[in-house]
């Protein structure tokens, strides 16, 4: 199991001891490198991967890419709050066999995990939320211009107010007024948020 927040790792303890499943849980890892250290040790004992999908250091395609090197025949559920659209067809298309999302109830789970676990791949709940998470981040990227779409994948690496008006050869007055108008158009209240945005809508990888 691979999620950073650990009252999201007491539930899914929860979940499988309440749920009867023979599953046992053989490592926690909170971050991308401890992840990728256990698989290289024991990546033929891993039967599934339960993953996050953002993690402090890097995401759960960081993990997929080690997973299918290491251990190639585990299978890979992502649970993940997260994720958008765009996201979700990159996950699918990097052969994960499952997709939670993190407001999914705990017999949901259980029947996730049953049929990932029987060799049947759940996915059809990601392809409903690809369709409709795909459109709304389509119709919201068509507001965005070219400028306010480079400020949100600079904003993603890190940069200061004033750095990223020297990236952008503005003043940091200006910086402000358009990351305001981008919060509008998005409809996110911090940099933080609109960093998840932007990763949702493969702006940033």
């Amino acid at each position: 199991m691979v999620e950073d927040q650990p009252i999201c790792r007491m539930g899914i303890h929860s979940t499988l001891e309440s749920s009867n499943l023979d599953y046992q849980i053989v490592a926690e890892a909170d971050t991308v490198a401890k992840a990728i250290s256990f698989l290289e040790q024991n990546g033929n004992q891993t039967d599934l991967i339960l993953l996050d999908y953002m993690l402090p250091d890097g995401t759960g395609m960081d993990v997929i890419s080690a997973a299918k090197r290491l251990c190639p025949d585990a299978k890979i559920v992502i649970f993940s709050g997260e994720a958008g659209g765009a996201t979700v067809k990159q996950l699918l298309e990097a052969g994960v066999n499952g997709f939670m999302s993190k407001s999914i109830n705990s017999e949901e789970i259980a029947l996730v995990l049953r049929s990932v676990m029987a060799g049947n791949d759940y996915t059809g709940e990601a392809h409903m939320r690809i369709e409709s998470d795909l459109k709304a981040d389509y119709e919201t990227m068509k507001t965005l211009t070219r400028r306010e779409m480079e400020l949100i994948s600079l904003c993603a690496t890190g940069l200061n107010t004033k750095q990223l008006a020297d990236e952008m050869c503005v003043t940091p007055h200006s910086i402000e007024n358009m990351k305001s108008s981008i919060f509008s158009k998005v409809g996110v209240k911090s940099t933080n948020e609109l960093i998840l945005f932007a990763f949702r809508v493969g702006l940033v990888n």
